[in-house]
């Protein structure tokens, strides 16, 4: 079994995790403070991590989204499980524009329940950005982090944008 690497990084909203392979894909990522408070809080298997000795190219690319430059994280490989759909799902929030938001409906339109269910067990927020999904009805819906850091985002998305 490979074990993963894994980092923190110091954000503006808490401490971001950051657990890729080997080859530099991430396989899970997400605001807590360790690897294994990461995957309790997302219920999916714990797995071996060892702390990494230099920043990945991930953590450099995260680094500057949250420094201002919004298409650094466009190009990070990400590697994570799930159905034809969900990847489906998640390829359209990778290929939505920072600080352009969308519907369930809009993500897939003929599988919008679907779509709420790929942000819901999507391992690698921020990355795969379901932060830019809101309800039909215009409310925010869930955030696996809180509505206080999907917020957050969603507003330095949109001021980042403005400076450029």
């Amino acid at each position: 079994m490979e074990t993963l690497g894994s980092e923190v990084l110091d954000t503006p909203v808490g401490p971001l995790v950051i657990v890729s392979h080997e080859d530099g894909a991430v396989a899970v990522c997400g605001f807590s403070r360790t690897s294994e408070e990461l995957f309790d809080s997302l219920r999916i298997p714990h797995e071996p991590t060892s702390p990494r000795r230099e920043p990945t190219a991930a953590a450099s690319a995260l680094r500057a989204y949250f420094d201002g430059d919004l298409t650094a994280i466009d190009a990070v490989e990400v590697r994570q499980p799930g159905t034809t759909l969900m990847q489906e799902a998640w390829q359209r929030l990778r290929d939505q524009p920072a600080g352009v938001t969308m519907t369930y409906s809009e993500m897939l339109p003929k599988a919008p329940r679907a779509a709420g269910r790929a942000c819901a067990v999507n391992r690698v927020g921020i990355l795969v950005p379901c932060h830019r999904v809101h309800r039909t009805d215009g409310n925010l819906g869930g955030y696996t982090w809180g509505l206080d850091i999907k917020r957050w985002l969603r507003h330095h998305e949109n001021q980042a944008d403005s400076l450029f």
